[in-house]
């Protein structure tokens, strides 16, 4: 019970839901595929142990908590297979303060722990940059959120928890020797690596650090070295952050630079071939191509003299769509870190969408092209899905749900007929022998409208009542048949609230 509770206290997160994940196979990429959701309710105690103890579904836990603040990040490397040794010994030879674990598909969870909570924000920031010199950018950062709207039903992405099972888990820390580590030797690591505060890497150059003011991504590589395959492109993007910092003489520069950081050098002729190429007008860094896109870090790349904000704003960072299901949708979404909450129609609509982040943001994004919104909004759709990050709603924030809770107002807290005939008044009658209520459509149509709902049909309607095990009938009332529907009574809150006791003494 001891390792339990300590393994609780290191991965705890949000306290009012949690994740779950029941494996039914693999894709042909051999990741672990199944069904995911979030559970609206407390990650109890019981939970931990099951998981522990290895019972399907296994568990997932929200980083980020209600006020924001996180103990725990991840980068998750879904990189199928994956070498793990590659990994370890990048982050033992950068000395970063990061333990890397197995994940439940055969990837990666590179792990950073504080003693203290810090803000959500700050931990995507450092695992970002931690993922750039690792040469793992673009991947997956959790906390996924900066913020989240916790009273508006957002709830942020859960992360599968490691030892699934306990110490026959497959999803385990590993030594830096590479060998999986027992759950005493993770805590031991654990000890070891958890941090008092985050000290970012690369926030401050040092005198030696090459590309100065530069993106990042070419300070890591000048630094590690070029990946092979990699050189004539490298060399490209050195070539257009030389031609930024020095405008007069930046082709001597690039010869020392292929001297210096390239090995081997690339013949002369084939730099020849880079300057000619770089003289002819003045590019952007193509941040999406290798080697530079593995060693991204684009928040800090903006703040150098030479890095991409000299290339102007561009387009707002998305990411993070997560949806709630009531009725209609709900939908929260990651702006430049901000979390937004949008409806469907102001997501769908680029013009719309543009207006809310005026609203709420006091950003307005460039305008960019019809098919280029689409294709950005089916990417974000699509990284929603398949990280399973839709929260199912409460029952009463659905138009089922909300219309059942109507119908019970309107047959159980309102003035009830005295017999019968009242119903004609837009009363409702109540048999208590038979323990059926009787109303007229037309009156609980109305109460719905005065009630702002009005977003069901006839049709509909009838069926919803026939769900609530009503059915349409005929009484006769002042003499005359009229059609009615009757219900199965609701049960009726009998029990008397408490009533404070009076005092004689003064509050103040």
């Amino acid at each position: 019970m001891e390792k339990l509770e300590k393994f609780m206290s290191i991965f705890e997160g949000l306290d009012s839901a949690y994740g779950t994940y029941k494996i039914s196979g693999q894709n042909e990429k051999g990741k672990s595929v199944g069904k995911g959701f979030v559970v609206r309710k407390p990650p109890t105690k019981d939970l931990w142990q099951k998981h522990f103890d290895g019972h399907d579904p296994s568990l997932g836990i929200i980083p980020i908590r209600s006020d924001n603040s996180c103990t725990w990040g991840a980068i998750d490397v879904d990189t199928y297979p994956l070498d793990h040794a590659k990994i370890i010994e990048s982050v033992k030879k950068l000395g970063l303060p990061l333990i890397t674990f197995r994940s439940k598909s055969g990837g990666a969870h590179i792990y950073c722990f504080t003693k203290e909570p810090v803000p959500a924000g700050t931990m995507q920031k450092y695992l970002t940059a931690c993922a750039g010199l690792l040469g793992e950018a673009g991947r997956e950062i959790f906390p996924k959120q900066s913020e989240i709207l916790i009273e508006k039903g957002d709830t942020g992405n859960y992360l599968n928890l490691p030892y699934f099972g306990g110490e026959k888990t497959l999803r385990y820390a590993f030594k830096e020797n590479g060998e999986s580590a027992s759950l005493d030797e993770f805590f031991a690591l654990y000890e070891e690596k958890v941090q008092d505060k985050l000290v970012f890497p690369q926030a401050v150059e040092k005198p030696d650090t090459p590309v100065k003011d530069g993106p990042p991504c070419l300070q890591a590589l000048c630094t590690q070295g070029f990946p092979e395959g990699s050189r004539n492109n490298g060399m490209f993007s050195i070539g257009i952050y030389l031609k930024k910092a020095y405008p007069l003489g930046w082709e001597d520069k690039l010869l020392e630079f292929n001297h210096k950081y390239f090995n081997p050098p690339l013949g002369l002729q084939e730099l020849g071939v880079i300057q000619k190429q770089i003289e002819r007008k003045d590019y952007r860094y193509k941040c999406k191509d290798h080697p530079i896109k593995s060693f991204c870090n684009p928040s800090l790349c903006r703040q150098r003299k030479h890095g991409i904000g000299g290339d102007g704003p561009g387009s707002p960072q998305l990411s993070s769509l997560s949806k709630y299901a009531s009725e209609p949708p709900l939908w929260f979404l990651d702006v430049n870190g901000k979390r937004i909450e949008l409806e469907t129609e102001n997501l769908f609509n680029q013009l719309l969408f543009q207006k809310s982040c005026m609203e709420r943001l006091n950003l307005l994004p460039p305008t960019i092209k019809k098919s280029d919104w689409e294709q950005l909004i089916n990417e974000l759709l699509s990284e929603m899905v398949e990280l399973e990050q839709i929260t199912e709603a409460s029952t009463d924030t659905t138009i089922r749900g909300r219309f059942a809770d109507l119908v019970e107002e309107f047959t159980t807290h309102l003035q009830q007929g005295m017999d019968r005939d009242e119903i004609l008044m837009g009363r409702v009658w109540t048999d208590e022998d038979s323990r059926v209520v009787y109303l007229r459509i037309k009156d609980l149509e109305a109460h719905l409208k005065r009630n702002n709902f009005g977003l069901m049909s006839a049709p509909k309607m009838a069926q919803r009542l026939r769900e609530l095990g009503g059915e349409p009938c005929s009484l006769m009332l002042k003499g005359r048949s009229t059609r009615v529907w009757k219900l199965p009574v609701f049960e009726k809150q009998d029990s008397p609230f408490d009533t404070p006791i009076a005092s004689d003494r003064v509050p103040f």
